[in-house]
């Protein structure tokens, strides 16, 4: 890289007037001006210096070098991240990250990638943003950068947190503190601390969660920064909430109002309000729990803080129900179901994306590794112990995946289903004097079907977490099968006319519950995707073969392009709007890993308009 440094002090001791400067003189110049606003906090002039500079710069060809290209571009990146324009700092960022790479800048290209990282962060692209620190920290760690990389985790950690996925963010988390303290400036120690408490509370592991709410407290007295001392009391008296250490919250509380008076706009408003309302409506003063539980929901909405909004209107509708003001608290549960399910619905994509993530970067490293191979093969022959540990450890991520996955839909999908059973009962005794037999049928029927679904995610539960060496295959009549899933379809069978005929049937090893499932998704797409004004016709079969069972389900409904057939077993994946046929895209997908992991296979013969058969097979 050519030095500049005897042409800026030439610039500095020589007394040249300006127009007797050389166009690298110049060029170099106007850079020092900037540099001088800059540390000046002028950030107007700074940038019309840098202005002026790169348009001289790009209109004379003959001071032009890649080298002083890469210095004006890491001035408007320095200027731009000040000044939190975000735009403008990443179209610079990748402007220097080209050239950093050209002439083997690294300390430059860190910069770029870590300011690319931070922009798109910012707009919510993970995708993009988390390879983005990935290289910067593997790079940063080469060059001794220690303050870049611990920034580099921390970065990587909030993504973590923000995709739900806690344990990776609380290790990276750890690493900065362990290894990169000390080069840590004194408040991003206290707002590491502040994150590692919020881990642990989503995670409902509340007392570690208080002793770094404490930690974070006592840094912050000691730097006297009332707004962290006030987001820490506040977040405090929220954990003793949850642990029922009513005088501990009160007094937390009391700190946090104090210290949030003397402050503008300071950080976790809503979540104090939203403690002093729970504490008053267990003080049973439910008026001014009211008051308080509102002015919380409405400081939620203006951070966008949808947890503590949940949360709010969650300890709203209980204020109600207290009042007898079952009204009003119905429309309030109604509001929360709502929100809960969008919440948890953005939790679901994230998770995705979270494993989307991973996948991408552990692609990248095998790509890595095949091409360090390539080029040394010789002398990267892996020993075959080795080789076993790493597909160990895959295999242990891969599960570790599944049974964060299943935990979502066995646990976070619960909530709404209590809610449903729970307030269908307070309308029932609500209205008991005016219903008829009918009417608490229908009752019946609600609480029946929560109760079957909870059942269900306990299925799911159980299957997407155990492995196949642990299956443990029994004899199953699959005519009670069928019966079982017919019974369970019933309503819809009736609501619909469907007629459901079977052949003859065997008996084969298997998991009951699995097959109860799978027929009930296959049975349930064929009325569900029926014709308009066909009536649904449904025939099972079974064929016997030599070493396994063929099963057909074929229905005469509104058939499967030939393009989507592989796409329809894709989790998630929808072909039509939710407005026109419910469901969650789930279905099939359970039904392809069901008959996998019974060892079998499953796949789809269709024609748009003439009906579908779905076959499997189960091995003998």
């Amino acid at each position: 890289m050519p030095d500049f440094t005897n042409e800026i002090v030439s610039f500095k001791t020589n007394t040249l007037i300006e127009n007797e400067f050389t166009p690298l003189q110049k060029v170099i110049s106007l850079i020092e001006k900037s540099s001088a606003s800059f540390k000046q906090n002028d950030i107007k002039t700074t940038l019309d210096y840098l202005n002026e500079a790169w348009l001289f710069f790009q209109a004379t060809p003959s001071v032009y070098t890649p080298e002083l290209n890469a210095l004006i571009l890491y001035r408007f990146v320095q200027v731009y991240f000040k000044k939190q324009d975000f735009k403008k700092l990443e179209y610079y960022s990748e402007l220097l990250l080209e050239v950093s790479q050209k002439i083997g800048d690294s300390e430059k290209e860190v910069t770029a990638l870590t300011n690319i990282g931070i922009t798109r962060s910012v707009f919510s692209d993970y995708k993009i943003a988390m390879p983005m620190f990935v290289d910067a920290l593997e790079k940063s760690r080469k060059l001794g950068l220690r303050s870049n990389a611990g920034n580099c985790l921390i970065n990587i950690g909030t993504i973590y947190a923000n995709l739900f996925n806690y344990e990776e963010a609380l290790n990276r988390y750890n690493t900065v503190i362990n290894e990169y303290q000390d080069v840590l400036i004194e408040t991003a120690y206290i707002a590491i601390h502040l994150n590692i408490g919020n881990l642990y509370y989503a995670s409902e592991q509340y007392k570690l969660s208080l002793d770094f709410f404490k930690k974070a407290l006592t840094s912050a007295e000691e730097l006297e920064r009332k707004n962290y001392v006030a987001h820490a009391h506040a977040l405090m008296s929220r954990t003793y909430l949850a642990l029922y250490n009513l005088p501990k919250a009160i007094k937390s509380a009391e700190l946090a109002t104090d210290y949030m008076s003397q402050i503008d706009n300071a950080p976790g408003r809503q979540i104090n309000l939203l403690n002093l309302a729970q504490i008053t409506f267990l003080q049973e003063d439910t008026r001014a729990s009211s008051e308080m539980v509102l002015r919380g929901i409405a400081a939620a909405r203006r951070a966008q803080d949808d947890a503590s909004e949940l949360r709010g209107f969650k300890l709203f509708s209980e204020i109600l129900k207290k009042e007898e003001n079952f009204e009003r608290a119905l429309r309030c549960q109604m509001i929360y179901s709502q929100k809960q399910e969008d919440y948890l619905k953005m939790q679901r994509n994230m998770h995705i994306l979270d494993y989307e993530i991973r996948y991408a970067l552990r692609d990248k490293e095998r790509k890595i590794e095949e091409l360090t191979k390539e080029i040394s093969y010789q002398t990267l022959l892996i020993d075959r112990n080795s080789q076993i540990e790493k597909q160990n450890e895959q295999l242990r991520q891969a599960n570790e995946e599944l049974q964060q996955f299943a935990y979502i839909t066995s646990h976070d999908l619960k909530e709404p289903l209590r809610m449903i059973g729970s307030y269908s009962q307070i309308i029932q005794k609500m209205f008991a004097h005016l219903l008829d037999d009918d009417s608490r049928l229908y009752f019946k029927f609600i609480t029946d079907g929560a109760t079957r679904m909870n059942g269900l995610l306990d299925a799911l539960l159980q299957y997407a977490t155990i492995g196949k060496a642990d299956l443990e295959l029994e004899p199953v009549q699959i005519d009670d099968i069928i019966t079982i899933a017919r019974s369970n379809l019933k309503l819809k069978i009736e609501e619909t006319d469907t007629n459901i005929l079977c052949g003859e049937m065997p008996m084969v090893k298997a998991i009951p519950s699995f097959l109860v499932q799978l027929f009930q998704n296959l049975i349930g797409n064929a009325i569900k995707f029926r014709q308009e004004h066909n009536r649904p016709i449904i025939l099972i079969n079974a064929e016997e073969r030599n070493n396994d069972w063929l099963f057909s389900v074929k229905d005469n409904g509104i058939g499967i392009a030939d393009e989507h057939k592989e796409r329809i077993f894709v989790i998630f994946q929808r072909l039509h709007h939710r407005n026109k046929y419910e469901g969650t895209g789930i279905g099939l997908s359970i039904c392809n890993k069901i008959v996998t992991q019974l060892g079998g296979k499953l796949w789809v013969e269709s024609k748009p308009e003439l009906g579908s058969t779905f076959f499997f097979t189960i091995p003998k």
